[in-house]
């Protein structure tokens, strides 16, 4: 649990520094306080001195981030051609991306003229097209809380992870070197879907408990989550205000703890609770941002995730068959459609239902953390009630 704490110290001290834009030079200062904050709890043994070291390097990582680009390339203009060369290199290494994914695009949809509806979903799904989403579907999906799904998120990205250890295991790799290997595979993948903050999130945690088999460790989903954490907010401090990047961790940290806690007590976790929380932990921000809540989201991804997970599982089959045959591949897009219709269905009838979804005014920071104290605390409550039960 130590390193959540890390976590959250460092998020705090990233988000604190968000408030102060213009003082992005003072990242110096900011610097110097943490190392005077640290040979003071050092010298003092100030309990919890490395957290608010921690607090502190956080606030120099967002001030220093947030430096304007601008200047930088005028006080030293000799980078300049560098950064010319590069935009080169990144524009021809878009065009190449493009291609990929636009064949790609075409395998999703092979066999499936007779139904475009489907189609766009399949796409939308799979290569995080939302944009091919007919506007009345889209409405249907956000009006029962379940558009994030064609976001591409953890579901779509473990999905894949998972078809390429199977295929992998297929030539008789090992599932330890199988993992390895869809490493790369993975990342490709997330490239040609466009770097989605989620999607990043997802394959850093794929990767390292892909990679912990070979540190001769058993995979922990919570340790991952943390790692990915710090990870991306160290290299990227500024993502501690996009709302994808919160939402992704936020619900991710949850699912994270109702496994672990699962886990200790030797139980399985069920996807009642894991749907539950999830939906707990996306409320605040939903609210916050958007002014929207959807308790309807609740029953609908029940059946929805499970949906979801099908027809990325037999569309990415699709896929890679339709290299080796398109027949073939028509059979499992085909499949993948019925999921996708089935998706449409049960989002349509929870939307149809009183109270799925209601705006609300958007909720302030503090009523945020009121609501994620209020869930630790019932969380608390039921842990140690199944504590005593066990005992």
């Amino acid at each position: 649990m130590r390193i959540l704490f890390i976590c959250g110290a460092l998020a705090a001290g990233e988000f604190a520094a968000s408030f102060a834009p213009t003082f992005a030079e003072a990242w110096p200062v900011a610097v110097v306080l943490a190392v005077v904050v640290a040979l003071f709890g050092y010298g003092l043994c100030v309990r919890g001195w490395p957290l608010a070291v921690v607090f502190f390097c956080g606030v120099a990582l967002f001030l220093l981030a947030s430096v304007a680009q601008e200047r930088l390339y005028r006080e030293k203009p000799w980078m300049r051609g560098r950064f010319r060369h590069e935009r080169r290199s990144a524009v021809a290494a878009d065009g190449l991306v493009a291609k990929a994914k636009a064949s790609l695009s075409r395998r999703v949809g092979l066999g499936l003229d007779h139904d475009p509806e489907a189609t766009s979903l399949n796409r939308a799904i799979l290569l995080g097209e939302r944009y091919r989403l007919p506007r009345r579907m889209r409405q249907v999906f956000v009006a029962s809380g379940t558009i994030h799904v064609f976001a591409i998120s953890g579901l779509h990205v473990m999905a894949v992870a998972d078809v390429l250890v199977y295929l992998l295991a297929l030539f008789s790799v090992s599932r330890r070197l199988a993992g390895v290997a869809a490493i790369p595979l993975l990342w490709g993948y997330v490239c040609l879907i466009g770097w989605a903050p989620s999607a990043i999130r997802a394959a850093l945690m794929a990767t390292f408990c892909f990679l912990a088999p070979l540190c001769w460790r058993r995979p922990d989903l919570l340790r991952a989550w943390a790692l990915a954490f710090l990870s991306i907010h160290v290299c990227r401090p500024l993502m501690i205000v996009n709302v994808g990047n919160v939402l992704s961790f936020a619900v991710m940290l949850a699912i994270a703890l109702v496994v672990e806690c699962a886990r200790r007590a030797n139980r399985r976790a069920s996807g009642l609770r894991i749907t539950v929380m999830a939906w707990a932990a996306g409320v605040p921000i939903a609210a916050h941002v958007f002014g929207q809540v959807a308790p309807g989201g609740i029953l609908a991804n029940l059946v929805l995730i499970t949906a979801a997970g099908w027809t990325v599982y037999t569309g990415a089959i699709g896929v890679i068959v339709s290299f080796v045959s398109e027949t073939a591949a028509a059979h499992f897009n085909n499949l993948s459609a019925l999921c996708t219709k089935a998706m449409v269905g049960v989002s349509e009838l929870v939307s149809r239902l009183p109270g799925s979804s209601f705006e609300v005014p958007r909720w302030t920071l503090l009523q945020c953390a009121e609501w994620y104290a209020l869930i630790a605390l019932i969380a608390l409550l039921v842990f140690l009630r199944r504590s005593r039960n066990v005992v």
